[in-house]
């Protein structure tokens, strides 16, 4: 499952130590001094039951925060070259003494250092993030499960019944996030969604509209495409409701074309002769052949009838 995460800045700025020198120095093509250096702290993602009723366990936080170390920083997700603002040199899981999650438990969150270097291009975003006005960003990673808060079933496999933001016996039900697969990046947004670090994800409708239109290109193209474990299991669900509903509309197309056959004193077993028969045609044409029926009927039937019909009940009284 594909997530994007949003988090705050938790400071302005970050004393550049030795430590902090040598881990940098790594993930460089030469040593840079402190004084060429800026850096400061992010929370990229936490523990708590975000607006959408889904949170991180501890265990993915821990793989989260191994992923993001030496992840690039850009602007609104967009993924160029000048877009490359910053680096994650350094992450881990904190603890925040006295404060819990929504759920009462110890809140902890992924907590990175991240460094740019300072140039005149970048004058100003350091000059935004001291102000505070830079302060959220969004995180974009990969989670292999999407799991009941209540019965720990995939949710992405099964309905399993349980409906998040409800309550059973006592226990708020939501989506646990399990199993980092991928960080991807992290990028500087506007507006936060989650109550600590905040969450924007795709919905799982706009999810699927994506597969399909890969899809339809793919086909359109003639070339194969790749799909990952969630766009798999997303188009298994798909067919299936697909396939459902068009049963459903198949079965109410034959059932109304039987009621329109019984007019033609049809025994039992060409009633079940006709269904085996139907059962081949599309609804397309089970709407034509039903046409052709009724106009049909409406030749069969004389013009004044009706007619002659009320005339002849006015008459009754009058017949020995």
């Amino acid at each position: 499952m594909k997530c994007e995460k949003k988090g705050n800045l938790v400071n302005r700025q970050v004393t550049v130590g030795q430590e902090d020198l040598e881990q940098i120095n790594r993930l460089t093509r030469r040593e840079f001094s402190q004084e060429e250096l800026y850096c400061f702290r992010v929370v990229l993602c936490d523990n708590d039951v975000d607006r959408q009723m889904e949170r991180f366990d501890e265990e993915t936080l821990e793989q989260l925060a191994r992923m993001f170390v030496g992840k690039t920083g850009i602007c609104d997700h967009q993924p160029k070259t000048a877009n490359q603002l910053a680096r994650i040199y350094q992450a881990q899981v904190e603890y925040f003494p006295g404060k819990t999650n929504l759920l009462g438990e110890p809140y902890c969150a992924v907590v990175a250092k991240a460094y740019m270097v300072r140039t005149e291009s970048n004058r100003d975003l350091i000059l935004e993030i001291e102000a505070g006005i830079k302060k959220e960003v969004s995180v974009g990673c990969s989670i292999r499960e999407s799991r009941c808060s209540i019965c720990q079933s995939e949710r992405t496999l099964q309905d399993c019944g349980h409906r998040k933001g409800e309550w059973y016996e006592g226990r708020l039900c939501h989506t646990v996030l399990h199993g980092a697969e991928d960080a991807y990046e992290w990028s500087f947004v506007a507006v936060p969604a989650q109550r600590q670090a905040g969450v924007v994800k795709e919905s799982r409708l706009e999810s699927q509209q994506r597969t399909v239109q890969k899809l339809w290109q793919a086909g359109e193209e003639g070339s194969g495409m790749w799909i990952d474990r969630e766009e798999a299991c997303q188009m298994k669900r798909m067919m299936k409701n697909l396939m459902e509903d068009c049963e459903d509309a198949r079965r109410m197309a034959r059932k109304e074309l039987l009621q329109k056959a019984a007019g033609e004193q049809m025994d039992e077993r060409a009633s079940e002769e006709l269904w085996e028969v139907l059962e081949l045609l599309s609804i397309r044409q089970m709407k034509a052949l039903g046409k052709l029926i009724d106009n049909r009927q409406t030749m069969e039937q004389p013009q004044l009838a009706g007619r002659r019909a009320q005339s002849g009940r006015a008459e009754d009284g009058f017949v020995i």
